[in-house]
């Protein structure tokens, strides 16, 4: 395990967050997503929700917290205490007593016979079948995973964080202990402290309580579904708006220059209220009552996500395809270039303020070579219109997924 502190005295409390980082796995992705809610809610010593919260009570409101996402080609599990900082308490170790709930968390956790208790493991399905409905229902996040789905080889490249929802609700408390176990053993495994304390301290801390082993793990390119030409999907579903999705690809390497272009690229295509997409898609032209794009920068991945009315929806496919067309052709302005390279680094600035930026900045660059902050910016602010030109001319549209009214397709 590696430990990363960053010693501030920015902030009034202290942040101490452990990641376990596993190869993105269909078949485990459940039963970690089960594990991170069943290890924060209980465990040997507080064994029902009221227990634990009153403890975190006395911890003068601590914030416990436990939650899975996919970053990457990597499933992540993460486990977090948020405290006041001890000097503005008077003769309290509460720094102390942080790391030992959180040895107490990972450690013991709430089992009976090498198992999760099923009454426990019911509540946690039930919650995720929720917010399986959820998603759903909102058009948005359906249609992202749809497109998902559409693109990716790697089936679980496909699902939501928390995996398959019919997978979900059949798992065991066996199968979840397993994982558990399978995770303490095999995860790659950070841990990250950010607040006003003594290194040595932190250190001795961790060797007391979060003395973990130091495993690496590798990491499978993700792959994408192979096709000759753009593959269009239409979906009929009964909606008022149809949401269009697009996912594109390109040819980026981490951290040479077509990174950085990449970044740049987003912002000026559709990352913010001055790219391309929200000015001349929807406020000129008022073919969208939503639109932007995202990025996966270290794949190469740009997504498209847009609602749009009914009978706009092949008008408006075809401009956000002329507004990348500008990318691609570098008839962009330069004004857009400078706009865009200043609101990302003042972005990077705003995030390093705030402790989950920090450690989320951090463990991104365990995906690879280091990259610190005035790298970053330093990579930022040297990218020229003829590098975004560049690695606008990699990219490839390689699906439109669409969600439209019956009678529309």
């Amino acid at each position: 395990m590696t430990v990363h502190l960053l010693n501030t005295d920015k902030f009034k409390t202290v942040s101490i967050v452990v990641k376990f980082k596993a190869p993105l796995n269909r078949h485990t992705m459940s039963e970690r997503a089960l594990l991170s809610k069943l290890i924060q809610k209980t465990s040997a010593k507080y064994p029902d929700d009221q227990s634990m919260m009153n403890h975190l009570a006395h911890l003068y409101g601590a914030h416990l917290y436990s939650h899975v996402i996919k970053q990457n080609n990597a499933h992540i599990l993460t486990v977090g205490i948020d405290i006041i900082n001890d000097k503005f308490l008077d003769k309290e170790d509460l720094l102390e007593k942080a790391f030992q709930l959180l040895n107490e968390v990972i450690f013991s956790p709430n089992i009976e016979n090498d198992a999760f208790k099923h009454e426990l493991i019911a509540i946690e399905q039930h919650l995720f079948r929720n917010k399986y409905e959820a998603i759903k229902e909102n058009l948005g996040q359906y249609g992202f995973y749809q497109l998902l789905k559409a693109m990716f080889q790697d089936e679980a490249m496909q699902l939501p964080g928390f995996g398959d929802i019919d997978h979900l609700e059949t798992i065991s408390g066996e199968a979840i202990f397993q994982c558990y176990q399978d995770m303490l053993n095999n995860d790659e495994i950070q841990l990250y402290v950010v607040g006003d304390v003594d290194e040595l301290r932190i250190n001795r801390l961790t060797a007391q309580y979060l003395n973990f082993s130091n495993n690496m793990i590798n990491l499978q390119p993700t792959a994408l579904k192979t096709i000759e030409a753009t593959q269009i999907i239409i979906e009929q579903i009964d909606t008022q708006q149809a949401r269009i999705n697009m996912g594109y690809q390109f040819k980026v390497t981490h951290p040479e220059q077509s990174y950085f272009a990449f970044i740049v690229l987003n912002q000026i295509f559709g990352g913010d209220p001055s790219s391309l997409l929200f000015t001349n898609v929807r406020e000129k032209l008022s073919l969208a009552y939503q639109i932007h794009s995202q990025i996966d920068a270290r794949s190469g991945m740009l997504y498209v996500l847009s609602g749009v009315n009914l009978d706009k929806r092949e008008q408006a496919i075809d401009t956000i395809q002329a507004e990348f067309e500008q990318l691609k052709n570098g008839t962009f302005d330069d004004q857009l270039l400078q706009t865009a390279k200043r609101m990302l680094i003042n972005q990077k600035k705003e995030s390093l303020d705030r402790p989950k930026g920090f450690i989320e900045v951090e463990f991104s660059n365990t995906f690879g070579e280091y990259v610190s902050e005035a790298m970053w910016i330093e990579g930022i602010q040297s990218v020229t219109k003829e590098d975004v030109n560049q690695v606008a001319q990699t990219g490839i549209l390689h699906t439109v997924y669409c969600l439209t009214s019956e009678g529309e397709a």
